[in-house]
């Protein structure tokens, strides 16, 4: 038999390195702009305390970790996935036990004693879930090839578009789409319109989704759904229009992969990354 290696665990690729808290003694915040990742800014105090928690010394090998990270985040989030407070604290609460600490309160005092930030802990464990579960979802299709074991599914295939409140038509393009939008011209608008420009680029298609993968307040409304609907979700980010384009029943691998496939995987993921990296806007300052 071949040995198995958990599926979660390839998404990881050390995010979630655990450290003792004695290790960051020291860490002290600053404020300086060190890189901007498609508009948003990364602090000095980001890349020293990442550093320590990934346990990486080289300053380059840092910036492009947490560049990678944001953009998985932002991507994610475009996609309408995100994770709860609840599995944020969960998460931390293992790493806090793997530490030798019982309860988080114990834990954040720990870490105030040593200066570090629980924000800021709290903002790296946030972003990181998000992206992973982002690539659980993105890699998922490349999982299920061939599969023979494991969970059958209500799957819905559904293609987006996203409209940033971020941009000054907002509103006009809003109404635009609640007034013209049909199944017949979902992929074209898409195209034109979402700010999701993954997603647009396939015409909106964001793939097979099963229950938990996307946001609350989508997850809901996408399986209240049926086949066909066309329907409108707004979100603190702005609004989606979905469509449900098909509805099946699949079988959902075990959480489990041998090492053949998790290198199948890894290909897949800095493939991916690449492309995220071509469409981004990526400033350093010294």
């Amino acid at each position: 038999m071949r040995k198995k290696i958990s599926y979660v665990l390839i998404f990881i690729f050390a995010v979630l390195s655990l450290s003792k808290a004695e290790d960051l003694d020291g860490y002290q915040l600053f404020d300086k702009i060190v890189l901007v990742v498609n508009g948003e800014p990364v602090l000095k105090s980001d890349i020293d305390f990442a550093k320590e928690w990934y346990k990486i010394s080289d300053q380059k090998a840092v910036e492009d970790k947490i560049i990678d990270s944001i953009l998985l985040y932002q991507q994610a989030r475009k996609t309408g996935i995100s994770v709860s407070p609840n599995e944020v604290e969960n998460a931390i609460l293992s790493i806090a036990k793997a530490n030798g600490f019982n309860d988080l309160e114990t834990f954040k005092k720990e870490l105030e004693k040593n200066g570090i930030s629980y924000s800021k802990l709290k903002e790296f464990i946030t972003r990181d879930l998000v992206a992973n579960k982002f690539l659980r979802f993105y890699l998922r299709e490349q999982i299920t090839k061939g599969v023979v074991e494991g969970t059958l599914e209500d799957v819905k295939k559904i293609k987006i578009i996203f409209i940033s409140k971020n941009r000054e038509d907002y509103d006009q393009v809003v109404k635009k789409l609640q007034k013209e939008l049909n199944k017949n011209n979902f992929s074209e608008y898409a195209t034109r319109y979402s700010d999701d420009k993954f997603t647009a680029e396939n015409g909106g298609l964001l793939g097979e989704v099963k229950k938990g993968d996307l946001a609350q307040e989508l997850d809901k409304e996408v399986f209240s759904h049926k086949e066909g609907d066309i329907f409108k979700v707004d979100t603190q980010e702005g609004t989606y229009f979905i469509y449900i384009v098909a509805e099946s029943r699949k079988l959902i691998p075990k959480e489990e992969l041998t090492k053949e496939e998790l290198e199948k995987l890894k290909k897949a993921y800095d493939l991916y990354l690449k492309k995220l990296r071509e469409k981004a806007v990526i400033q350093r300052f010294e």
